[in-house]
């Protein structure tokens, strides 16, 4: 367990040691009360990592090794990204926050020889673009079918110098990734894609903060990092991929709004005319994830029933502009 002081124990954060993990725990860290210490811990993800993600890798790819280190008492607060973890926690395991969601569109970044302007989605007939998930591979044979789509992995940095170096002509990231690091990525071109019809990883752009469920202190002191409307969207999301099944490399995105007028919840999913993406309307958020969750359990024969509006086709709405800039 974590060693004392006046304040209390001295909370051993974990996390994996790549330059985007070490900036989330040192936004929790910043964020604790009382004080802290931080372990990295090497996760199978990060021993393979050229190894493409899919249905072979088993579940906690990128977390599981760190889990074990928090239920031994090897460390009392686990830092993740919360797309990369199971639906189900280890049993022992709670969440102790999930931080303020950042941005969470994805991005495509373009080498400047592979773009084309004048494209509704901006790339050269016949490009190769990198994607480090299924769901993005999906939804680039949905959008492009005359893309290329290459499996990409390494840490974010590597994948964008892995554009620059021509590796491929483009890739997709998550924009909170870039903003985290607040990497630049000249001479690239950035575009934003709109999540309402790209919709990305559940949870995507989460900071989760796990602990042990009997440790009350850590529970308490991380508490603070808790944001209430994204736990809300976060538990939207994470229902519906554990309805689908297939864990969180399964080629699944959802993604939630809330306002005043109600809640949506859009859905992108293997169906039987190929990869599908729908949006539930609903008077409040758990209308629309009930809707979407019937309409997944379903496998699509009720869609016309249920409040559901076909997205079309996705060049056809807005989906890809300039990024803003995070620098």
């Amino acid at each position: 367990m974590g060693r004392r002081n006046v304040a209390g124990r001295v909370l051993i954060v974990g996390t994996r040691g790549s330059s985007l993990a070490l900036e989330q725990a040192r936004r929790v860290m910043a964020g604790l009360a009382g004080a802290s210490e931080l372990k990295i811990v090497h996760t199978s993800g990060d021993r393979f990592a050229e190894r493409p993600l899919g249905e072979t890798n088993p579940p906690g790819f990128f977390t599981k090794e760190i889990e074990e280190e928090l239920l031994l008492g090897k460390i009392d607060l686990a830092v993740h990204s919360l797309k990369d973890l199971p639906t189900e926690l280890a049993p022992g395991l709670a969440f102790a926050a999930l931080m303020k969601r950042d941005d969470p569109a994805d991005l495509l970044l373009v080498r400047p020889e592979a773009l084309d302007p004048d494209a509704d989605f901006p790339l050269k007939p016949g490009a190769e673009v990198g994607a480090s998930s299924r769901r993005r591979g999906a939804l680039l044979h949905l959008v492009r079918p005359d893309v290329l789509v290459r499996p990409i992995r390494g840490n974010v940095p590597t994948r964008v110098d892995k554009v620059r170096a021509g590796d491929c002509d483009a890739v997709v990231l998550s924009r909170a990734g870039l903003e985290r690091l607040g990497l630049a990525v000249d001479p690239l071109h950035a575009f934003e894609l709109n999540p309402l019809h790209w919709p990305g990883a559940p949870g995507q752009a989460i900071i989760a903060v796990e602990a042990r469920a009997d440790d009350a202190e850590a529970l308490r002191r991380a508490s603070a990092l808790n944001d209430a409307l994204t736990v809300e969207c976060a538990a939207a999301e994470r229902s519906l991929l554990a309805v689908y099944g297939g864990g969180c490399h399964a080629p699944f995105g959802a993604y939630c709004e809330m306002d005043a007028g109600g809640g949506m919840m859009v859905v992108a999913a293997p169906g039987g005319d190929g990869f599908l993406i729908e949006r539930f309307m609903g008077g409040d958020l758990e209308e629309a994830r009930a809707a979407a969750e019937a309409w997944i359990r379903s496998g699509r024969a009720q869609r016309e029933s249920a409040p559901s509006s076909r997205l079309g086709n996705p060049s056809q709405v807005w989906l890809c502009r300039r990024a803003r800039p995070w620098r």
